[in-house]
């Protein structure tokens, strides 16, 4: 198997080439080392970007892997990139469970305890000062805009596909609601870090040294709060998504605070910290509804081939249900358009099963 047109760094010499998967995105592979650096080791992990269509690509892409590989901590180390073809070439992390395989496994115990750790490894990637600025600039003004646009635009449609699709008379207020919610994170520039963006379970290897993240290719420079958001009502933009027990938010969401503080310091003293955090995780609830709507309806079940995941009609039920009781004082547009959307739901998918099962790990199954 060929890597097919890269060009490496003078002196390396790459063998046996083993896929590692991808998506339309990227393609992915182990590669022997015949020759190299001293540090690469014996294999590292080539990672290189499909050309994709006009329009396509938003949130991801070739700048952003580049930026978390260089600047957020907890990442492979970046060893090469041939811009021409759009490759890295990075650190081989070696064959590890991810976080998703320990909540989807049997061991309660191991999976509370590498949640929690990867709450912290998340937490302590992010990155202010001087690395947020290096990073801004690798990843230039576009895709500063382009994360900009997203944050308003995604809530936004969220909200018009289910007025839509529902009748939900609380979207319009609901929707200006998220704006205003928006612009205060936008202009909360204190709390802007680099971060990766989409730190779902099966982008978290369990290695012996800790959690180590990967697939950067939503790294960006944004509020804390919607990094802070995977680890209060986990996992915004993942497949891998139950129902977690009792306290584990809490929990991860304390130790993501804990570890972020190295980046923004204060937190665990500011008492509007948590409202920011429930703000963004409302956010990602009505841009997760532009997303999963259309499989709810079409009563699908995500997940890639091969594991385990949720309904979409459960998933959506779930978080907007967290949304109703977690944000009803200080989002109340935005939570009656939720308890709508609950409304319409039940009635809706009255023969589905609405109820989203615990992680196995915890007792699901």
């Amino acid at each position: 198997m060929s890597l097919g047109p890269v060009v490496l760094p003078a002196g390396v010499q790459l063998g046996r080439v083993d896929p590692l998967g991808g998506s339309a995105r990227s393609q992915v592979h182990r590669c022997e080392v015949l020759a190299g650096p001293d540090g690469w080791g014996a294999s590292v992990v080539v990672k290189r970007f499909l050309p994709q269509p006009e329009g396509r690509g938003a949130a991801m892409g070739w700048r952003r892997e580049v930026a978390g590989l260089r600047h957020l901590r907890g990442s492979p180390r970046l060893l090469a990139l041939d811009q021409s073809s759009r490759t890295v070439v990075m650190e081989d992390l070696g064959h590890h469970p991810t976080l998703a395989d320990a909540l989807l496994g049997a061991d309660a115990d191991v999976a509370w305890r590498h949640t929690v750790a990867w709450a912290g490894a998340l937490g302590g990637a992010v990155a202010g000062g001087v690395t947020r600025e290096a990073a801004r600039r690798d990843l230039g003004s576009a895709l500063a805009a382009e994360d900009r646009r997203w944050q308003v635009d995604y809530p936004r449609r969220g909200l018009g596909h289910l007025t839509e699709a529902g009748g939900i008379r609380a979207g319009r207020a609901a929707a200006a609601q998220a704006r205003d919610l928006v612009d205060e994170l936008q202009h909360d520039t204190a709390r802007h870090v680099l971060g990766p963006g989409d730190a779902c379970p099966d982008n978290a290897l369990l290695t012996p040294g800790g959690v180590r993240l990967l697939d950067l290719e939503g790294t960006g420079v944004r509020h804390l709060a919607y990094e802070a958001a995977y680890a209060a009502e986990p996992f915004s933009t993942c497949w891998c998504v139950f129902t977690p027990p009792v306290g584990l938010t809490e929990a991860t969401l304390a130790a993501f605070t804990a570890a972020a503080a190295g980046a923004v310091p204060g937190l665990d003293e500011d008492a509007d910290w948590p409202r920011q955090v429930r703000g963004a995780v409302a956010l990602w609830v009505l841009a997760g509804t532009l997303w999963l709507l259309d499989g709810a309806m079409a009563d699908r079940t995500m997940a890639p081939e091969g594991r385990t995941g949720p309904a979409f009609r459960a998933l959506l039920v779930s978080r907007w249900s967290w949304v109703v009781r977690e944000c009803a004082d200080e989002l109340p547009d935005v939570a009656a358009a939720c308890e709508e959307a609950l409304a319409w739901a039940r009635r809706s998918w009255r023969r589905s099963d609405l109820v989203l099962p615990p992680y196995p790990a915890f007792g699901g199954g």
